[in-house]
């Protein structure tokens, strides 16, 4: 039997082994037949999130594996590609257990093979291949796989998870539909880096993975809009979501203005100012600068990115002077943008000695 950290001993209850200690491979045909089952629970259930999980078909032995990888992103916490394919199970993620939790993490589950129903605070959705349900695991939710199945999870801290979708907006239980063009295009994307993250150069790997969470977000907006979503949405919802699907496309536009954004959703000045103190508790003008701020980070800690100048970063993403970008910069995150930069690049050749070597 293969020996793994944490499992001897444990009840189903007991702490989830640390993540980084049992990453990799796992699989159910390393163990016993009749130990199979405690094995799932106990430790290959834990690299996701501590839950209770029961066999749905007990006629012959459980199985199951299950892939772990961590995917690092330069300014933001990495979070965890994880691949599962299993027998059918029901998953109940249960108020002690989260008790035991000591990082509030996200799950975005991405369907392959088989379906399932995922239950969150009174929401629920069906995932056919292709989906994307939302589980919170600060909160109970049950999971259920009626039949053998196969799933991505992207497992990210929560600040991570509300960089792509905004806090006002609950999403546990509910699942982006795969039959939207976006939604597609985002699985794909997903799909792409989990098969050849292991091929993909350290030094971009962050730069890979965050055009992946771009595209997530993207396809989120729309759900937020409701043209996909499997709940209705008020109309500010939506007008805040085609406001803000506007504003991505345009970032880059330093004319851009809220006459502008408000003729396109198709509302006055005052009423688009009105939606977004409401939704995201900013202004249009300081919801703009925030996104422009954001992308500005985004590349100056992209390692493939490094051959281009600040300002002309600062350029691309709708700033029109050097000096009013590095006072916003430095208002936003405490640091000059150069300063920055540099900083990002000596943590790259900490991790990889040998990556600013020519």
């Amino acid at each position: 039997m293969t020996s793994l950290p944490g499992t001897t001993g444990q009840g189903k209850d007991a702490p989830p082994p640390p993540y980084r200690e049992i990453a990799g491979l796992l699989t159910t045909a390393s163990v016993p037949a009749a130990k199979r089952l405690d094995f799932w629970r106990e430790v290959v259930c834990h690299t996701i999130a501590g839950v209770e999980a029961t066999a749905l078909a007990e006629e012959q032995p459980y199985a199951g594996a299950i892939h772990a990888r961590s995917i690092p992103l330069v300014h933001m916490p990495s979070f965890d590609l994880v691949r599962v394919e299993a027998d059918p199970q029901r998953i109940n993620r249960t108020r002690k257990l989260i008790g035991l939790q000591t990082e509030p993490t996200w799950l975005l589950m991405v369907q392959g093979e088989g379906t399932c129903t995922i239950r969150q605070g009174g929401q629920e959705a069906t995932l056919e291949p292709g989906d994307i349900g939302f589980l919170d695991t600060v909160r109970p939710y049950e999971v259920m796989f009626p039949h053998a199945f196969r799933q991505s999870i992207l497992k990210m801290p929560t600040p991570l998870f509300y960089d792509i979708v905004p806090r006002n907006c609950d999403v546990a239980g509910m699942a982006l539909s795969g039959d939207d063009a976006l939604t597609a295009i985002a699985r794909q994307n997903i799909v792409l880096l989990e098969r050849f993250v292991s091929a993909i150069d350290p030094v971009l790997l962050p730069a890979a993975a965050n055009r992946t969470l771009e595209h997530l977000a993207l396809a989120a907006r729309s759900l937020f809009e409701g043209r996909i979503g499997r709940h209705g949405h008020n109309a500010s919802a939506s007008a805040f979501a085609r406001a803000c699907a506007y504003i991505s496309g345009s970032l880059g536009d330093p004319s851009l203005s809220v006459e502008q954004i408000a003729a396109a959703v198709g509302l006055s000045s005052g009423h688009l100012q009105q939606v977004f103190r409401q939704s995201s508790g900013a202004t249009v003008g300081e919801y703009v600068r925030e996104r422009r701020l954001a992308c500005c980070r985004r590349d100056l800690a992209d390692a493939s990115l490094a051959h281009q100048s600040i300002t002309s970063i600062a350029f691309r993403w709708g700033f029109s002077e050097s000096s009013s970008f590095s006072r916003a910069f430095r208002n936003a995150f405490q640091t000059s943008p150069r300063r920055y930069r540099d900083g990002c690049r000596q943590d790259r050749s900490a991790h990889n000695p040998c990556s600013d070597v020519t």
